[in-house]
């Protein structure tokens, strides 16, 4: 299985149905889709300085930010299989099966990663693929040229959230990340995980 992080700065453009498009054609394992929070999150951000509202209740609404943008994009996924917990995907983990995550309060708040705005959907999507064991791809707007995994560039860049970029190291799972006009390499890409 690999799991698909799909920027939130993806939202209203092409690329979304693009890299979905990629998964269906060339697929040679199970995928499971995570989205970032897009337009929502940044929303969040904003009335949190306007409201005085704590980290905790910014984290509870950035999680419902990716779950509104999933949701969004359920009507060109009627394919996919929602998974409501990562127990379901143990039931779900065929050859072959497209699945894409709706993220819960109370499963992201076991994953032992800060509940602030240090830890966004990017250690999020980490946090998934640790648990499940399965490489990790993310879709991000910015453009990557022709490298595509994780380096010190990135990182220095602000290109991943503070958590994910102290920590990706710290995990087995192999990382790649990718520009989001760069589906048609999803294949080539996926070649060079391990299973």
């Amino acid at each position: 299985m690999v799991v698909v992080k799909i920027g939130g700065s993806l939202q209203s453009t092409k690329y979304i149905k693009q890299w979905v498009d990629s998964i269906r054609i060339n697929r040679s394992t199970s995928f499971l889709i995570i989205f970032g929070g897009g337009k929502y999150a940044n929303k969040i951000r904003e009335e949190q300085k306007i409201k005085k509202y704590n980290d905790y209740e910014a984290h509870k609404l950035a999680i419902d930010a990716m779950r509104r943008l999933a949701f969004d994009n359920l009507k060109n996924l009627k394919d996919f299989e929602v998974i409501n917990s990562l127990e379901d995907i143990k039931k779900n983990n065929k050859k072959r099966k497209l699945m894409i995550w709706m993220p819960s309060v109370e499963e992201i708040n076991e994953f032992n990663i800060p509940l602030n705005w240090s830890a966004t959907s990017d250690t999020i999507a980490l946090s998934v693929s640790k648990k499940i064991n399965s490489p990790l791809l993310i879709i991000k707007s910015f453009d990557f040229g022709k490298i595509k995994y994780v380096t010190s560039f990135f990182l220095k860049k602000n290109i991943l959230d503070d958590y994910f970029s102290s920590n990706y190291l710290n995990n087995s799972q192999y990382i790649s990340l990718a520009s989001k006009d760069k589906h048609y390499m999803l294949k080539k890409i996926c070649k060079k995980f391990i299973y």
